[in-house]
């Protein structure tokens, strides 16, 4: 590694541990290793991590069914991973970090270039970014200036964590048999609880109404798809008239570092690409959804839509069945989605 890509993996890591993470480089395992097969672990450049207590690991491991000793492997919980290219890599060589990024599976991932190693470089990674997004879909990664790294190093960031988020309670949804629903639930919650994490029930992914908003300000109005019958369009008011407000029946949630959120702002005040984009939406960064849980009873489509619900929002998903029939089939099925629709962090499991 040459001098100046070394300086940056520097500032990399220190501003990791100020910003309240554990930063580690040339890392391939931890919590998202669980959802890897014998194919090709990325190692990526540097990732910041949070610690998991001991309480939340084996919580974690009972949730996905597997020996406690697999804890030893998900002592952490990966919130950025980070990609740094200081000199000039091809075009291809910047897809490939962003591959590695996503099959990793952080939820945020940050694509260091050096406009000092290459003039240009910068809006050539944000195409990259772009062009695979269009081809592969909602990659959460965003590109990053070095020189910003080390500004940033010198700054007074907040220390404190930010406010739950607001969360109300709700009847089971239509794929659970009330019975059996009504005790699991109760042993999701109680298990959550127990290991610290904040416990949503149900929850609606925030990333929903986020998109909509931004939609709406770009465009000013945003008009349903024409009526077939009266072939007219109606103006659309909130953001389950845009998207489908998939909640999923219960989540276990782990509070962020507040200087999270104040890195992301400041990111946005240099370049507002990643709101624009759909990429950085600030304000969500408060808590991040370690582990979501469904619940179904049945083996239809559903189930199915459940599946695609929990890959799409959360670190870990589990889709929790009654029978060992459901169950079965229902791994079938993650097994024909996996590779049309990447669904590599769902597990499927009988629950009591």
């Amino acid at each position: 590694m040459n001098p100046q890509t070394r300086r940056i993996h520097d500032n990399a890591e220190i501003l990791g541990e100020l910003l309240g993470f554990r930063a580690e480089q040339e890392v391939s395992t931890s919590l998202l290793s669980l959802r890897l097969d014998d194919a090709y672990h990325p190692r990526i450049d540097l990732l910041w991590s949070l610690p998991l207590s001991v309480a939340q690991r084996q919580a974690i491991a009972w949730a996905l069914g597997v020996d406690d000793g697999a804890t030893e492997r998900i002592e952490h919980l990966p919130v950025v991973g980070l990609e740094i290219e200081g000199t000039q890599p091809t075009t291809k060589t910047l897809e490939a970090d962003i591959a590695n990024l996503a099959a990793l599976g952080a939820p945020l991932g940050l694509l260091v270039v050096s406009e000092s190693g290459e003039k240009g470089i910068y809006r050539r990674a944000a195409r990259a970014i772009r062009t695979t997004r269009r081809a592969f879909g909602d990659v959460s990664v965003l590109p990053v200036e070095a020189s910003w790294l080390e500004e940033f190093k010198s700054e007074d960031w907040h220390t404190g964590e930010l406010p739950p988020p607001v969360l109300s309670k709700k009847a089971p949804a239509g794929g659970e048999s009330r019975k059996w629903s009504h005790t699991t639930r109760r042993v999701l919650r109680q298990k959550g609880e127990e290991a610290g994490f904040v416990v949503a029930e149900s929850w609606n992914p925030p990333i929903i109404k986020a998109t909509f908003e931004l939609q709406r300000a770009k465009t000013g109005e945003l008009a349903h798809t024409t009526d077939p019958k009266i072939g007219k369009r109606s103006p659309m008011r909130k953001a389950g008239d845009y998207l489908i407000q998939s909640e999923i029946d219960l989540a276990w949630l782990l509070p962020l570092p507040g200087r999270l959120r104040t890195f992301l702002e400041k990111l946005d005040a240099l370049d507002p690409y990643s709101r624009e984009h759909g990429l950085g939406f600030t304000e969500l960064w408060s808590h991040i959804p370690v582990a979501a849980f469904e619940l179904e009873s049945g083996q239809g489509k559903h189930a199915g839509g459940a599946l695609l619900n929990l890959a799409a929002y959360s670190v870990i998903g589990v889709l929790g069945t009654e029978t060992r029939r459901a169950e079965e089939k229902l791994k079938r099925t993650l097994r024909t989605y996996q590779p049309a629709l990447g669904l590599r962090n769902v597990f499927v499991r009988r629950m009591p």
